[in-house]
């Protein structure tokens, strides 16, 4: 009796658990997980920072200001000499040897604002903001290529989440059939038609179908927890599933859109040929080390004995050009190796091209075998019941043993098992194609 209470409250517990899950379908799934998944919201913030520092980079075309503040006290012939000038308080009498070589202690306070224009330094600013906006577009397409692969995550997970619930309904369907049929098989027992070995052997394959049914449940749990885990939620948080077509017939075409939508969409395989752009703009950065660099400087000085004391300004304008004549070959070895990083870059969007082609063409023939695979596990299973209807009505006659019948029970659960999963894989190579052509996303 208590046996019977504590399974009804268990019941009735998940039945409220079941009650109060929110459903989920797979769009909002993607919504969920486009908005809260955490990799996509680190991508996101590396793409700010990509983003921060093209402003970074335009700053360096504007004029430099620093302001400097220095308290001075000393009693060098030369810190004197000089501070006098600077607060212009210099006096004939100040030429005097003895006062020359033996100053008193002085006091000098410097405020000066200097003013730096850079007009051309071998090419920093400009190559410094190319280089910026390349960054700033690999971080966006990063964030594309990890929102495509976040989507096929979700729809992989989703996928298997209905595919162990849809387990758990097969396999209830089978402990339905064992219990019928050892009903059947404890009738023929009662009536001598039957060993009692048969009974045994039936509840053994009951016994059996009910450890298939737990496990299921419990992968089921599983799968529920890797989608909320996709989604950037707590493993733990319910959910309801919508409908997500399972029996749909998929029609990819032909092999060749599929390919040329990938050269044109896939987010990493442009990844890999900005990198090359970048390869490309570094060789420009080398050859320009050979240029000079020229910039204009102004500033402007306040020199004072103290708050009140003497004092005196100046300014100062000058244009500046510097141009290394040799380094140690170091530039000209710099280029080279610029060079060859650029051209092992070109190597790799040649090879990404190749793989991108092999991958969409290996996704389109999985996706056409796993259609075969439906459609002879279809059959598969409307064999199977013909043959447990039959073997049913034989062993009611005495026409077949208990082997036959339990082994054409287990032949339609393997079946529609079988069917299941073939359908998984259908939907799931269905994802996987669309996401090796870059098209995978909400709205396909």
């Amino acid at each position: 009796m208590r046996k019977l209470i504590f399974s009804l409250i268990f019941v009735i517990f998940h039945a409220q658990i079941a009650l109060c899950a929110d459903s989920l379908s797979l769009s909002q799934a993607k919504k969920i997980a486009l908005a809260k998944n955490p990799a996509l919201v680190a991508a996101g913030y590396r793409l700010k920072a990509a983003q921060a520092g093209v402003k970074q980079a335009q700053g360096r075309f504007l004029p430099r200001v620093d302001v400097m503040l220095i308290y001075q006290r000393s009693d060098s012939p030369i810190q004197v000499f000089m501070a006098k000038l600077a607060q212009q308080d210099f006096k004939a009498s100040d030429f005097e040897i003895d006062p020359l070589n033996h100053p008193s202690p002085r006091t000098n306070l410097k405020t000066a604002i200097e003013i730096t224009q850079p007009l051309f330094n071998q090419g920093k600013e400009i190559i410094g903001l190319r280089k910026a906006k390349k960054h700033a577009y690999m971080a966006q397409l990063e964030k594309e290529a990890l929102t495509q692969y976040v989507l096929y995550q979700v729809e992989a997970a989703y996928t298997n989440w209905i595919l162990a619930r849809e387990r758990v309904k097969v396999l209830e369907k089978a402990e339905e059939t064992a219990r019928t049929n050892l009903s059947i098989v404890k009738a023929r027992v009662q009536n001598g038609r039957a060993l009692t070995s048969d009974l045994l052997q039936a509840k053994v394959n009951l016994a059996g179908v009910k450890r298939a049914l737990l496990a299921a449940k419990n992968q089921e749990k599983v799968a529920l927890s890797r989608l909320n885990l996709v989604l950037g939620l707590p493993t733990n948080t319910p959910w309801q599933p919508e409908a997500l077509g399972f029996e749909r017939k998929f029609n990819p075409g032909s092999l060749a859109p599929w390919q040329e939508k990938a050269l044109l969409k896939r987010p990493d395989l442009a990844l890999v040929k900005e990198k090359a752009s970048l390869a490309d703009l570094g060789v420009k950065e080398a050859r320009f080390r050979f240029y000079p660099s020229v910039n204009v400087k102004g500033s402007y000085e306040y020199n004072a004995q103290g708050i009140g004391g003497v004092s005196g300004d100046a300014f100062s304008i000058m244009a500046e050009a510097r141009l290394n004549l040799f380094s140690g070959f170091e530039d000209r070895a710099r280029l080279a190796k610029a060079r060859a990083q650029a051209l092992a870059e070109q190597a790799k969007v040649r090879e990404k091209k190749n793989q991108v082609l092999q991958e969409v063409e290996e996704a389109y023939l999985a996706l056409k075998t796993s259609k075969a695979q439906v459609e002879v596990s279809l059959a598969t299973v409307a064999q199977a019941k013909e043959a447990l209807e039959l073997v049913k009505k034989r062993y009611q006659n005495g026409l077949a043993t208990i082997f036959d019948l339990l082994s054409a029970e287990t032949a339609l659960r393997q079946a529609r098992l079988e069917l299941l999963s073939a359908r998984f894989r259908q939907y799931l190579a269905w994802t996987e194609l669309r996401f090796r052509a870059g098209v995978l996303s909400e709205k396909e």
